[in-house]
């Protein structure tokens, strides 16, 4: 007899029959059919034809809730108005200019107005950029080598943003001073070398090993939630104990907020009332076209100005394009106080649904996060770092991928992480909708659960 995945492996083929010949199609020119590892899932992903406000349209003609948005990066969802209309005039201008344009200082204005710890900035074209730009920044001012990440922490597709992702148990060490394990077998060694890894969230921990590696350290990088690990929210004394520890050493410290900026009023260091010396941004602060930013202290980026002796360089094609200058200032004039009350209260009751769902249903499980952004755990015990969340997915097994499917084919799109962010395009139907889904998904999947995974029932 097939198993709970095999079923609904079955059912979601039968789903997606347009979807699935298009990714049959897209293994003959892409390795394993797909172009971005993150928006891949076994059997296959939808595919996406087109999208408006808060739903996408796949091949097959589903109408689908999209609580992905593009991994957080829609915070007005899809093909909103004044985005669509401003990226209409610009293209009638031209795409990209290797020359700086007015709209690149009017987002930079809006960002500095907006952001506590940007005096000044400079446009990249991803997150991932921004925050290699922001180490790059701090070796150069502080002439030190080594970075300190947190363990579970991603911060872009290079090696040192991806040490110790993954903190699988067998290879992370001792909680008091993690082993840098590498993602795959790409690593050079001398990243690991130089990377020292934090536990996420233990205060005590983070100011010993700062102490420790003080003389090496050129910053601390951090995200205010813990995205890849599953929306793990930083305690405020846990940030307050980096900022504390890097000042009194002269140790540069990073927010990656390239997730988090669509916290508070913008960004997660407002909210925690918590000023680092560089912050790297991306995703919301684009409108959906690419962008990524990296600001911080005038002192330290005029380390970036090209009329200084040895500038840190930054040379990228695309870098502050009119595109996403245009849809980037279209959108971010749009996200006011009230619409991120709307979007941290969606998710809050979002939260709130899917737990009570979990209790109903008598399984261990839970959503976590922080304001507009969460994710699902399957496991009841607190998260606080990237061990606890790790270990729970592992534990959980092929039962994540079968509720991600369940949601699917019940019309509401996540992460295969069983990530959820909010957009403005979102009302309290929609957070509804997704409730019941998960609802039919835990019920659908609760005898299969009693044979193959009893632990995790009450």
């Amino acid at each position: 007899m097939a198993g709970m995945y095999e079923r609904i492996c079955s059912e979601y083929e039968a789903f997606s029959p347009r979807s699935r010949e298009a990714a049959v199609a897209a293994r003959d020119v892409f390795p394993g059919g797909d172009t971005r590892s993150s928006a891949h899932f076994a059997p296959y992903p939808l595919f996406v034809e087109r999208a408006a406000g808060a739903c996408l349209y796949d091949a097959d003609g589903h109408r689908l809730l999209d609580f992905m948005n593009n991994f957080t990066s829609l915070i007005h969802g899809h093909a909103q108005p004044d985005v669509v209309l401003a990226v209409k005039e610009q293209i009638a201008r031209g795409s990209a200019y290797a020359a700086p344009t007015a709209s690149q200082v009017l987002l930079a204005q809006h960002l500095r107005d907006r952001v506590p710890g940007v005096e000044q900035l400079r446009f990249c074209s991803s997150g991932s950029e921004a925050t290699l730009m922001a180490i790059r920044c701090a070796r150069a001012a502080t002439g030190r080598q080594k970075i300190m990440k947190m363990e579970g922490g991603y911060h872009g597709s290079y090696e040192m943003a991806e040490v110790s992702l993954a903190p699988m148990a067998e290879l992370a060490g001792d909680l008091a001073a993690p082993n840098p394990v590498p993602i795959d077998d790409s690593f050079p060694s001398s990243v690991l070398t130089d990377t020292v890894v934090c536990p996420y969230n233990e205060p005590e921990l983070a100011r010993q090993l700062i102490a420790r590696h003080a003389q090496d350290l050129a910053a601390v990088i951090v995200e205010p939630a813990l995205g890849s690990m599953g929306m793990v929210p930083a305690t405020r004394e846990f940030l307050a104990t980096l900022r504390e520890a890097t000042l009194s050493r002269d140790i540069l410290l990073i927010f990656d907020e390239v997730i988090t900026l669509r916290l508070g009023d913008l960004g997660a260091q407002q909210l925690y009332g918590i000023t680092p010396d560089l912050t790297a941004m991306g995703k919301v602060i684009g409108g959906g076209l690419p962008i990524g930013a990296i600001g911080g202290r005038k002192e330290l980026m005029q380390r970036f100005h090209p009329d200084q002796p040895r500038p840190v360089m930054h040379a990228s094609t695309f870098s502050g394009n009119p595109m996403s200058m245009a849809a980037g200032l279209a959108a971010m004039q749009r996200f006011t106080p009230q619409q991120r009350t709307h979007i941290d209260g969606l998710g809050e009751r979002l939260r709130d649904g899917f737990n009570k769902v979990f209790r109903d249903a008598g399984i261990r499980g839970q959503a976590i996060g922080i304001g507009s952004l969460s994710n699902i755990h399957l496991t009841d015990e607190a998260i606080g770092n990237a061990r606890v969340s790790l270990a729970a997915s592992r534990r959980a097994g092929r039962v994540l991928r079968c509720i991600h499917l369940g949601m699917l084919m019940r019309g509401v799109v996540s992460a295969a992480r069983l990530m959820y962010c909010a957009s403005t395009a979102m009302n309290d139907a929609d957070i509804a909708a997704a409730v019941a889904a998960l609802r039919e998904t835990l019920l659908d999947l609760r005898d299969d659960l009693r044979r193959e995974k009893p632990e995790l029932l009450y």
